[in-house]
């Protein structure tokens, strides 16, 4: 309304010219005053737009933090008092250099100041050749290598990450006051290379004496994910690896690793990863492993919290609850430098308006002005210095942030602790208690002492020595914990007594606060520590100050060893597959046809006959189907045939032919070999799921042991299974009191019983008990360590004792001394080594004499409807009764003598009853097939119808002599008859009728 009213009263004064100027002025006066006073001072502030771009499908919690570092600048009116940033978001695709020039342009049209860029590398590359053609400040968060000498005068881009030349500078810093000699890099692409450009460059520096050395692989992912490097790594024996990858790979790597079994007592792993802070490491801080990183947030700080907090409560505001990824209260890397680059910014942004007015204003891809103010921005920023959520920031002369601070973490069983920390001026410093006591300081508190150590009889960690002489204190013991505790004191500087546990126990919470065993002998004060054969719970851990694992280990089966399979009848099938069999035939079929079509295709193939006619009117061709049968099974078979070929196209058809079975004979020969000499081994079990799904092989463990406790808590249904068995009605059958009675239960139920036990203890049985193996896996993981009370100040000196024993591989050596070597160790190992090859029984080949004999029975089966057969045919043509035929020729059979016999038919019959000794028989040539018959001076009834093996021959057929010889000599004929065959020319051919 006062707006309205002197905007009236203005318009009144150059309507109305008779009003006196005077009054007017009088009355405008006020007017003005109170324009000035009623108009907001917010009308009076400036906007300037800041833009960020994201990739689609990001982490949304880089988004917020932009947001929310926005808001924070524009409450605080100390920073930029006079301007308001406004917060421009837009998202492109990933790697989408169009879609990112297209967004960059339309950002510059709206005039904005600052562009900070996204996480991919191609289009934040892309941005910021158009940001610095327009001088406009490009802010990165990311990971960037760019050379010095590719940085100039025209750079407008700036990078919060530290810089990966002196990060590299900090891992190699690390390496060397870890004293590393021989290290595995594990890197997951070539920027790996620039990050440890450092450790790479050492070598060039190593002395003909130095013992430092590297192996490089890359982390390649496969079908079997990156498991295969990871096993060549495991088998390598390598225990120093360092792993260069992204945050988001960086979990299911270690998983797996574990998995390989690379996560164990004796590894160290240096992650390079500046946010392995934020990856969950629960699953591996109790198996002995090192795990050092560094970390530049420090969630301690309340500024940090604060932050956490708000962007939380953003997302619940949001609705965007199921992209939270904030563990555990930790901040990445990403967010933090995001949230500290629009600080940056704004700081460098007051101290230029402190000096010149600023202004935004709109450009266009397509001119050639650039933003007036961008150059002394640039200048402005590079002397910002303040500490953000990272730790200081400070920028070089060419835009990178050289000088950062780190903490360096390592992994205990409460998480992540910082045991010392990085600057790029002092450099590393290691605050972990060490041994030696500062010089006029207080001592060590375990130096000069003397402790009580209690234990349990249990090889090999503790047992009694073998010897004729008697024994006192420390010399009555020996085992794996006995050296271990000697080794410690030398560490530590400390004496030691042993004794062993009243009660025979290893301790268990009889009431609350109260134990029993070796643990309530700690608890009660009657010893110091316990060192045996202890695994670290949730329970103890609670209850007991445990030092990190000496020792790692897990539950896995105990069972009898693979024992050899019957041979199978038909083994002597095993070297070829089903489908190699099916295959051989087909091919054997079809080469069959093959020959038996080119054969008839050719001339070449067709032949005189062999009883030498001058001038034959027939030729004759041996491959009929059943010779091409017959020649290509004997080629297989490597046995060849009275077949031979002749035409150049069957000789190259069965050449291919005799090279296939050449082939396949060899690799037959040789597969035969292999598979009836190696044994098969019977596994009836390969795991716990094998076990559960099955009932004949009944399974338990020790009553009342952490492996029962570890499957009647565990909510996997297998192991739930497992144990709804062992707590069943078999319960006293399957459970035993200890693992000695769970061992021999093993040996004597021979195969029908197995038996969960620690994988430590397992491995000391097999390598003396030769009837026992473990199967499968470990079923969880966890570790053996030193129990002492709450409160003591001895938990970080034993964890520092036991690193050092880990790092300079004093605890792999004890392990192989009393593992392998000592009490019967290795004793499987010599019993191994035998040399010969075990001959073949009648087991193995029992399936070739079975084929022989069916073989045989079934040529007999032939044999017999052939002779049927023939002699029903035969007495068909001689008009003689079937029975009657079968007799004689069971008769003539039965003589077993003689090869030749005579042709009987109807016109010889007679003949045959005078001779008495003619078995010959003839067909008349009124009776032969029209299709056989040639041109002959004798008379039908003087004509032969010859056979060859029996067989009518086919049109081309060859007679046989030797038939007609015979049947010659042995028959009587008439004076004509002889002298009309004199007359005849054996050779001429018969003429069809």
């Amino acid at each position: 309304a006062s707006h309205g009213w002197c905007w009236l009263v203005i318009r009144v004064r150059f309507v109305s010219q008779t009003t006196d100027r005077v009054v007017v002025m009088v009355i405008f006066f006020p007017c003005i005053v109170a324009l000035a006073i009623l108009v907001p001072a917010r009308a009076m502030v400036r906007q300037m737009t800041i833009a960020a771009i994201f990739d689609q499908g990001g982490d949304s919690k880089h988004e917020l933090a932009f947001a929310h570092a926005v808001q924070s600048i524009n409450r605080n009116r100390d920073i930029l008092p006079g301007v308001e940033l406004k917060a421009e978001i837009v998202h492109i695709p990933e790697d989408d250099s169009f879609a990112a020039e297209k967004k960059t342009c339309h950002l510059l049209e709206k005039g904005v100041v600052a562009i900070f860029g996204p996480v991919s590398k191609s289009s934040s590359e892309h941005i910021k050749s158009i940001t610095d053609n327009f001088e406009i400040p490009f802010i990165e968060t990311r990971w960037n290598y760019r050379p010095q000498k590719v940085i100039g005068t025209g750079d407008y881009a700036f990078n919060l990450h530290p810089d990966i030349t002196t990060l590299s500078k900090a891992y190699l810093d690390l390496i060397e006051a870890y004293h590393w000699k021989t290290i595995t890099i594990l890197y997951q692409d070539n920027d790996s290379m620039m990050t440890l450009k450092e450790i790479f460059s050492k070598t060039a520096t190593v002395g003909p004496m130095d013992e430092f050395r590297l192996v490089v692989k890359q982390l390649s992912q496969n079908e079997n994910g990156y498991r295969d490097v990871l096993k060549e790594i495991f088998i390598s024996e390598s225990n120093l690896i360092v792993i260069d990858c992204e945050k988001k790979i960086l979990e299911e790597v270690l998983r797996q690793c574990q998995q390989v079994g690379l996560i164990s007592q004796g590894y160290f792993f240096l992650l390079t990863s500046l946010d392995a802070h934020t990856v969950n490491l629960d699953d591996f801080k109790y198996g002995g492993t090192n795990f050092t990183a560094f970390r530049m947030i420090d969630v301690d700080k309340p500024e940090v919290q604060h932050v956490i907090y708000s962007i939380v409560e953003r997302m619940i505001k949001d609705k965007r609850m199921a992209n939270i990824n904030v563990p555990d209260g930790n901040l990445d890397t990403t967010t933090a430098l995001i949230y500290d680059s629009v600080h940056a910014f704004a700081l460098a942004l007051d101290d230029l308006s402190e000096v010149q007015q600023v202004y935004q204003r709109p450009l266009h891809c397509s001119g050639q002005e650039a933003w007036a103010h961008g150059n002394s921005l640039v200048n402005y920023m590079k002397m910002v210095e303040f500490v953000g959520l990272s730790g200081p920031i400070k920028f070089d002369t060419s835009g990178l942030r050289t000088q950062f601070s780190m903490d360096l973490m390592e992994l205990h069983l409460e998480g992540l602790v910082k045991v010392g920390s990085w600057n790029s001026l002092d450099r590393l410093s290691l605050s972990r208690v060490q041994k030696e006591a500062k010089e006029g300081g207080v001592t060590d508190p375990m130096a000069n002492k003397t402790f009580v150590i209690t234990a349990i009889l249990n090889p090999p960690y503790t047992m009694l020595v073998e010897s004729h002489e008697k024994l006192t204190g420390n010399a009555r013991f020996e085992g794996f914990a006995i050296d271990l505790a000697t080794e410690l004191s030398k560490v530590l500087g400390f004496n030691f007594t042993f004794k062993l546990v009243d009660d025979e126990k290893y301790g268990g919470e009889i009431s609350p606060g109260n134990w029993n065993g070796m643990l309530g002998e700690v608890m009660d004060g009657v010893a110091d520590f316990c060192i045996a054969d202890i695994s670290i719970t949730s329970a103890r851990a609670a209850a007991f100050s445990f030092s990190m694992p000496w020792l790692n280990l897990g539950i896995s089966i105990l069972y009898i060893q693979p024992r050899a399979a019957a041979p199978s009848m038909l083994a002597f099938l095993d070297p070829f597959s089903t489908d190699v069999y099916i295959y051989t035939l087909l091919v054997f079929v079809l080469v069959t046809l093959v020959i038996y079509v080119l054969a008839r295709f050719s001339p070449n193939q067709w032949e005189e006959p062999t009883n030498c006619i001058k001038e034959p009117e027939e030729y004759t061709n041996q491959y009929n189907f059943l010779n091409s049968f017959w020649f290509t099974l004997g080629a297989l078979m490597q046995q060849g045939s009275d077949v031979a070929p002749t035409a150049l196209c069957v000789r190259f058809a069965a050449g291919m032919w005799f090279f296939f079975a050449l082939i396949m004979i060899a690799s037959y020969t040789a597969n035969l070999a292999a598979f009836l000499t190696v044994e098969t081994l019977e596994r009836p079990i390969e795991s716990v799921e094998d076990l559960a799904k099955q009932d004949e092989i009944w399974y338990g463990a020790m009553e009342g042991g952490s492996t029962a406790g570890f499957f009647e808590k565990s909510n996997n249904d297998v192991y739930q299974r497992v144990w709804s068995f062992m707590s069943g009605v078999q319960r006293s059958e399957v459970m035993v009191p200890g693992n000695i009675e769970g061992v021999e239960k093993v040996e004597e139920s021979n195969g029908k019983y197995a038996f969960f036990m620690e994988s430590a203890s397992i491995e000391y049985l097999v390598e003396r008990r030769c009837k026992l193996s473990q199967v499968g896996g470990l079923l969880d993981s966890k570790g053996y360590g030193i129990a002492t009370r709450q409160g003591t100040p001895y938990k970080a000196l034993l964890d520092h004792a036991i690193l050092k024993l880990l790092e300079g591989g004093t605890l792999h050596k004890l392990k192989v001394k009393w593992w392998k070597q000592k009490r019967g160790g290795g004793a499987c190992d010599a019993k191994g080594g035998g040399g010969g090859v075990k001959p073949l029984g009648l087991e193995n080949v029992a399936g070739v004499f079975m084929v022989t004999m069916i073989g045989c029975a079934i040529a007999a089966v032939f044999a017999v409807l052939e002779f049927l057969y023939g002699t029903k045919q035969s007495a068909k043509d001689c008009g003689v009764s079937w029975a009657e035929e079968m007799n004689t020729e069971l008769k003539f059979i039965f003589q077993c003598h003689g090869n030749t016999r005579e042709l009987r038919g109807r016109d010889s019959e007679s003949a045959s009853n005078k001779s008495g000794n003619s078995h010959s028989s003839r067909l008349s040539l009124d009776e032969s097939p029209s299709y056989l018959r040639r041109k002959s001076n004798i008379s039908p009834a003087e004509s032969v119808y010859k056979t060859s093996f029996g067989m009518v021959e086919p049109t081309y057929g060859r007679t046989s002599e030797g038939s007609h010889k015979t049947s010659t000599s042995k028959s009587s004929r008439s004076g004509d008859d002889e002298e009309g065959n004199k007359n005849q020319n054996p050779f001429e051919t018969m003429e069809e009728e």
